[in-house]
Parts: C-alpha cells; structure tokens; sequence
C-alpha cells in the first residue's frame, strides 16, 4: 500500500481531502465568526490544494530530510508501482492509476480556470453591450427592459465596477445596494471568488467541496450586507433586500451573472448583485434580524493569522 503515498496521490486526493475536511471540522466553530473571518477561512482552504501543487521541490533544502514524501509529480511517475504483490496484471492497473492521478488533477486545473476566464469574459461582453455610464464610482445603465432597470452588480476581478440599473440608481433603496456592491468592490470578492470557484472545480471527484463553495459566496454576501448594515441600518439593507428579489422574480432573463462577482458563476440572469445563485436568503434575513458579529481587532487579526498558517502547513506538508 506505499503508492497511497506517491506524490501524485498526496496532490491529487489526500491534500484537497483534508483541506476540505478540516473547513467542515471546523464549520460549528467557523459558524460562531464575523463573516470577513468566516470567508477568508473559506477561500483559504478551497484554495489550499491549488497552492500545495505549485509548492516546489527543492532537493537540496534542509527540509528535504525532514519531508521526504513532498517529491515532485514526476518521482512518482519515473519509479512507478512496483509493490502490488508481484502480480503483473496488477502492477499495470497500479501504473495507469498512478498515470491518471499524475494527469487528470492538472488538466482538471487548466480547464477549470479555461471555463472560469471563458465566464467572466462572457459577462464583460454582456455589459459593454449594455454600454453603462459613469457616474462617480457606480456605472449606470439606462435600458427600457425591466431586467436592465433593476440591475445591480459588481464585475470585473482586477478592477473591480459597480453596474446599476436607471430604476436602482434612483429608487430610495440605492444607499443601501450601493455600499453593497462597494463592499464587494473594497474587498476584491469577484477575485477571491473566482479563485475559489475554479479551485474547488478542480477537485471534482472530492466529497463536500460545493458546501465550501456555498459558504464562500455565502460570507460575501454577509459581509457586504454587514458593510451596509454599518452605513444604512438594518432595516434600509432589509428593505432593498425584499425589492430585489421581487425586481429578480419579476424580471429574470438569460444575460449576466447575477453573482456580484464578475461572471464567476455561471451565466444566469440579469438581477441583483444581492442575489449570489446558491445563496440561502434565511442565512442573511436571520444575520440582519440578529445583533451584528464583532470582533476586536486584535482577535479578527488572530483569526486571520491562524487560518494563514493552517493554510500553508497544508499545502507545504500534504
């Protein structure tokens, strides 16, 4: 049973496993946190076994000795199985296992991130062709479709645009939908989201990866909510909540994500930025029903500095 640890199999089963049991071990725990906290943990893991195949193998470190098991892809490759009980028949279906656990992780990397930059294009396209406006910080389209009219958004993974639509950007509600999207916006969510997307598409074959990603567009939408929470009141980011959905059931049409994050769902329908596909709306009315989730500085910081080094123990050892 020593191919169970040949590299490939580390890379390919063992460390997205582990990464995605350890955000389950840790979801009661995680549950009790501030939701910037709850997410960097999220993307933090789901992106952990994309970072431990881009750790490098450098033979003469010092932790070589004390890693001996972190060899590159291509060790297990060239020694192959050779230990299956000195059967022959055996020893080959060892060597095409051992092949396509060398392979198919990497191809299920390149096509994942194909499909991924293939998404946000498509919503870059849908929104030139809306050819919103500037004005200040948001972009407003003018469009005679209700879709149009009850849009918001935030696209884009670098450079992150808020998108409105006319009847938004002029309805009482737009205080609360703008700090929204800025909080989205601020904290680059389209990025870390599609970074998180791809990552954990990657890993199909793992049991339990679509619960991290569930929870990682979840704590950005809490965030964001939380943001505008601080700016309008409860009751204002309650209130816009309430008019997008009946915005959404009213108008929803194929055209652009309705994510909040450039595209990295997939393509769905014109609406709001509020409305994350997946996205459980009790998590959010209970989150703005309930006193806010604080932290101070100090303790915020700690989270993030733990979850930083859980991460990389992970990737660096598995």
């Amino acid at each position: 049973m020593s191919w169970l640890g040949y590299p490939q199999v580390l890379l390919a089963w063992w460390c997205p496993l582990a990464a995605v049991g350890l955000w389950h071990a840790l979801r009661r725990l995680s549950a009790r946190l501030p939701a910037r906290e709850r997410f960097v943990l999220a993307v933090g893991l789901a992106v952990t076994p994309l970072l431990a195949t881009a750790v490098p193998y450098m033979p003469h470190s010092p932790l070589r000795d004390a890693l001996p098991w972190r060899a590159p892809m291509a060790w297990g490759i060239s020694n192959g199985v050779t230990d299956i009980d000195g059967q022959h028949v055996l020893q080959a279906l060892g060597a095409q296992l051992m092949l396509a656990a060398s392979v198919v992780p990497l191809v299920s990397i390149a096509v994942s991130f194909v499909a991924g930059a293939v998404q946000v294009a498509r919503t870059g396209r849908t929104v030139a062709l809306l050819a919103p406006r500037q004005c200040g910080d948001v972009w407003i389209v003018q469009g005679e479709g209700q879709a149009e009219r009850s849009l918001a958004s935030t696209v884009g993974l670098v450079r992150p645009r808020i998108i409105l639509g006319s009847a938004v950007a002029e309805s009482s509600d737009a205080s609360a939908i703008i700090e929204h999207e800025r909080a989205h916006a601020r904290a680059h969510h389209p990025l870390w989201i599609f970074l998180a997307t791809c990552a954990l598409r990657s890993w199909w074959w793992i049991p339990g990866r679509k619960a991290v990603l569930a929870e990682v567009r979840l704590t950005a939408e809490l965030w964001a909510d939380q943001n505008a929470r601080e700016a309008d009141g409860a009751a204002a980011v309650a209130k816009a909540l309430c008019a997008q959905i009946d915005a959404k059931a009213r108008s929803a049409r194929p055209g652009l994500s309705a994510t909040g994050a450039g595209g990295v769902g997939a393509v769905g329908t014109v609406s709001a930025g509020f409305l994350d596909p997946g996205i459980e709306l009790a998590h959010r009315a209970r989150a703005l029903a309930a006193p806010p989730r604080v932290m101070p500085a100090w303790q915020a910081w700690s989270v993030r500095i733990a979850t930083g080094a859980l991460v990389g123990a992970v990737s660096i050892l598995l």
